[in-house]
């Protein structure tokens, strides 16, 4: 009978990127700096993003307090639009080993 421990380590080896393993030092080097640059393109525009809704929320509170959700649901997308595309670099970089 197996332990719990010897259980959850089986179930973690097939979660495991085999693929990174594969990877050359300068694909490595590339993903990484996919993902410093997309990090730096989100952190651009989440304070773009708030100082629009600090504006929004010193000049008309009622207003900001009315769309609050849907500064949030904007957050979100371009959040969620900007890591995709990082994504997709990083699969096209991974793809080309």
């Amino acid at each position: 009978m197996k332990s719990a421990l010897e259980l959850a380590l089986e179930k973690t080896e097939s979660m495991v990127d085999k693929d990174a393993a594969k990877l050359t030092p300068e694909q490595l080097e590339a993903i990484d700096q996919v993902k410093k640059e997309f990090e730096a393109k989100w952190a651009e525009q989440e304070i773009v993003l708030k100082g629009r809704m600090e504006k929004v929320a010193r000049e008309d509170p009622q207003a900001f307090a009315e769309h609050r959700g849907q500064f949030q649901d904007e957050m979100n997308q371009v959040r969620d639009k900007i890591f995709a595309e990082r994504d997709e670099k990083i699969a096209s970089i991974r793809s080309e080993g």
